[in-house]
């Protein structure tokens, strides 16, 4: 996080004037670039930058008294919303967006209200060799360097960013707090034993799905919609020995795989054949039976700074034995 650090951004308040009408403003960079600020202030006794990235909305909520005197008055940022139980009145006032602080000991600390948008990473990654980015399969934002190359993935780093925590500005990208990256896998053993009882259900409904016509498919669907009287997966259930074809239908169904009931409504809106559907149904339905049965699991820890894989399972992050906020 060279680019923003304690040095250069005091520098800036020597040399730069605040901008107009503020005495605490003043630009990270170019300063037609007005949406990319820092304010300074003071927090126990030293003074500290806060860096901000564009504006947000922020509300306030009102008595219907003040309300009605700020209508009274013209004010547009005023807003009543009616449920069946009660009447909210708020006030809406656009605030700088703050994406973090900058500390004389030299460090930058995350501590942005809600999120981290595409902008704001994209700012945050100019400050540092390297890129911010979201990422579902590694719990949500992440820092990443390296790796883009044959022969280079022993210099890929992959840090998460978590609320609070604090990154060096003297050094590219040095995360100062002591954490731990919790995820799981799954045991191979336990898993195939959880999955036995499904073995003959998907060999037999996967082997129909190759030889049945997409049209015919759609036809034994329809009659299944159409004489239902469970839920979906609980029919499934019943039926997974004895008609593997209809359960493999009605786990679709359950599970929101391949849109079969869009494709009978409309048929050539979305087109998708028996064999694909159940190819995308096993995987969801052995991901649920596994999130069903902790027991699969196999917990895996990373240390602080050490590169970590992506994973459909989900990842924690850990100080202190307590769990952190990931953006």
């Amino acid at each position: 996080m060279k680019g923003l650090s304690y040095a250069r951004l005091e520098q800036i308040t020597k040399v730069e004037k605040p901008y107009r009408g503020t005495t605490d403003r003043y630009p990270v960079g170019n300063r037609r670039h007005n949406l990319k600020n820092f304010f300074v202030r003071e927090e126990n006794g030293v003074k500290v930058f806060d860096v901000t990235y564009g504006t947000r909305h922020k509300s306030h909520h009102c008595t219907k008294e003040q309300f009605d005197a700020m209508e009274a008055t013209g004010n547009n940022n005023i807003y009543k919303y009616e449920y069946t139980d009660r009447i909210e009145y708020l006030r809406y006032e656009v605030v700088p967006y703050r994406i973090g602080t900058v500390y004389p000991e030299e460090y930058f600390q995350f501590n942005a209200e809600y999120f981290y948008g595409q902008g704001d990473r994209s700012f945050l990654s100019d400050c540092t060799n390297g890129w911010f980015l979201n990422d579902s399969r590694r719990g949500g934002m992440v820092w990443t360097f390296g790796g883009g190359g044959r022969g280079r993935k022993e210099f890929f780093r992959c840090i998460p960013v978590f609320r609070g925590v604090r990154v060096s500005t003297a050094d590219n990208f040095e995360v100062l707090d002591d954490y731990v990256v919790v995820g799981k896998k799954v045991n191979r053993k336990v898993g195939k034993d959880l999955l036995g009882g499904y073995e003959t259900f998907y060999k037999t409904a996967e082997t129909m799905c190759k030889a049945m016509p997409r049209e015919l498919f759609l036809e034994t669907a329809k009659e299944l919609i159409e004489e239902k009287d469970n839920d979906y997966f609980e029919e499934a259930e019943a039926r997974r020995d004895q008609a593997p074809l209809d359960a493999m239908i009605l786990y679709a169904m359950a599970l929101e795989v391949g849109k079969i009931e869009e494709q009978i409504r409309h048929p050539n809106w979305y087109q998708a054949e028996p064999h694909e559907i159940f190819c995308n149904l096993k995987r969801h339905l052995n991901k649920r039976l596994y999130k069903e049965h902790p027991e699969v699991f196999i917990p895996v820890h990373y240390g602080k700074g050490e590169a970590y894989p992506p994973s459909i399972w989900g990842y924690e992050v850990m100080v202190n034995g307590e769990v952190q906020q990931q953006y």
